[in-house]
């Protein structure tokens, strides 16, 4: 073998040599092979049984009491179980992967500062972490453990499980059951009387049983199933939007409650719902007639849960298809119109304007204001049906829809928004019964002239 061969195989060796020892080196500033050093112990099931979180400067705590969860502080209060689960659950499998920084300037930056969401882990009195629940990037968390600057990267947790006050944690089920098993509706209203509904088994998974009413305090035919149905499916999962807690009798109006409405279940079991007095606009007091606690309601929930048995009467304010309609008329003090179409010529381009005079007609949105007439329907009945009350003494607006076919005409009177303003009184062909109809309803139709105009 001649020197340079001997050369090349001697540096070869170096090389080969250098190379296996750079692998087997870790490289600076990474972790070592094998299990990685964890800030705090590896927690399995049942080696803790308490999480305190803390937001906003509020702590709450919860312990796990077998399959249940119960917040001790701020107050005595079932926790949401779906909610403390996946809290509880998260801990198992927190997974350390490495230090992202160890700089307390960058805290605020990772949400992990004194502000942020803080969670403290415990067996009964004993600490076995403490941290603060940070940011999500590249699919690591960012978490600090109190008291120290490092921010470690962790996975399997983030920070939106804990980022809850204490009302978040609270279990707001007010009630809840399956729907297919209640066959029997029970509502006592103040205002308006007494309305029992039953419903018979069903025959088979295909086919819903029709509700009916076995007793009402006013006529209800023809029926609204889709009150019925409203009731029924929003009681059956019943969610507080607020909590009263410590609430005065006299300012809940609950041991005299505005409407009671009872579900009774295939299985036995009832579940009674009282209805109180309003807090402000949006909100009223409700509680179950078992247990003391005080709940708050939103508008749009209660007034799918809160009827009176004229509510369950069916609401149909007009029902003309827009084939068949050959007139067309909104009257107010500014900006009336009438369209009409000659009743053997009800064809779509065959409107004319006959106020104001000599104007042509926009034909595609003639069209379309035919077509609102049909299965119009409204929100529910007034609680006052008195021209004063309802601003029907002077209406504002009165709309109108006739058909070819005698006896088919909508002669509608719009009065004076309800007090929520979202809502309009109006006098159906001269019911005695004022509906409450959404304003939107009433704009789509009561267009300005403009809009009826060709451009």
């Amino acid at each position: 073998m001649n020197k340079k061969t001997l050369f090349a195989t001697a540096i070869f060796a170096v090389l080969l040599l250098a190379t296996i020892g750079l692998l087997r080196s870790p490289e600076k500033g990474t972790q070592p092979a094998g299990e990685r050093p964890r800030p705090v112990p590896k927690l399995k099931a049942g080696d803790f049984d308490t999480l305190e979180v803390t937001k906003a400067g509020v702590t709450t705590v919860m312990k796990k009491q077998g399959d249940s969860y119960q917040i001790v502080k701020p107050v005595d209060y079932p926790a949401d179980k779906a909610s403390a689960m996946t809290a509880f659950e998260t801990f198992e499998k927190l997974d350390f992967d490495t230090i992202l920084s160890a700089e307390k300037s960058r805290q605020k930056e990772f949400e992990v500062g004194e502000d942020g969401v803080r969670v403290a882990v415990k067996k009964g009195d004993k600490l076995l972490a403490d941290l603060r629940v940070g940011k999500t990037a590249n699919g690591r968390t960012m978490v600090r453990l109190e008291g120290k600057d490092e921010v470690w990267g962790v996975r399997d947790i983030y920070k939106d499980p804990f980022d809850k006050d204490t009302f978040g944690w609270r279990d707001k089920h007010i009630s809840m059951f399956d729907v297919k098993d209640a066959e029997k509706i029970e509502i006592d209203s103040k205002a308006g009387g007494r309305i029992v509904l039953v419903r018979p088994a069903p025959t088979d998974a295909s086919a819903a049983p029709e509700w009916r009413a076995v007793e009402s305090a006013v006529k209800v035919d023809p029926f609204d199933q889709r009150a019925a149905t409203d009731v029924v499916t929003t009681c059956s999962a019943l969610a507080a939007t607020g909590f009263a807690d410590g609430a005065a009798p006299e300012e809940t109006g609950l041991e005299s409650p505005e409407n009671t409405i009872t579900v009774s279940l295939r299985t036995g079991k009832q579940h009674r719902v009282l209805i109180g007095k309003k807090k402000g606009d949006d909100e009223t007091y409700v509680k179950t007639a078992d247990k003391p606690q005080v709940f708050l309601l939103k508008k749009p929930t209660l007034d799918l849960l809160s009827k009176r048995p004229i509510d369950f009467r069916d609401k149909t304010v007009c029902n003309l298809t827009a084939s068949e309609i050959t007139e067309l008329s909104v009257l107010r003090d500014k900006d009336s119109f009438a369209l009409t179409r000659p009743a053997g010529k009800l064809s779509v381009d065959a409107w004319k304007v006959t106020k104001p005079a000599g104007m042509k007609p926009d034909v595609s949105k003639a069209n379309a204001l035919a077509g609102f007439f049909l299965d119009w329907k409204a929100q529910g009945f007034a609680e006052d049906n008195s021209p004063k009350a309802t601003g029907l003494a002077k209406p504002t607006t009165t709309i109108s829809a006739k058909s070819y076919v005698p006896g088919h005409t909508c002669t509608l009177k719009v009065g004076a928004e309800t007090s929520d303003k979202n809502n309009v009184y109006m006098m159906a062909n001269s019911q005695p019964d004022i509906f409450v109809v959404p304003k939107w309803a009433i704009d789509r139709i009561a267009v300005k002239l403009d809009e009826v105009k060709a451009k």
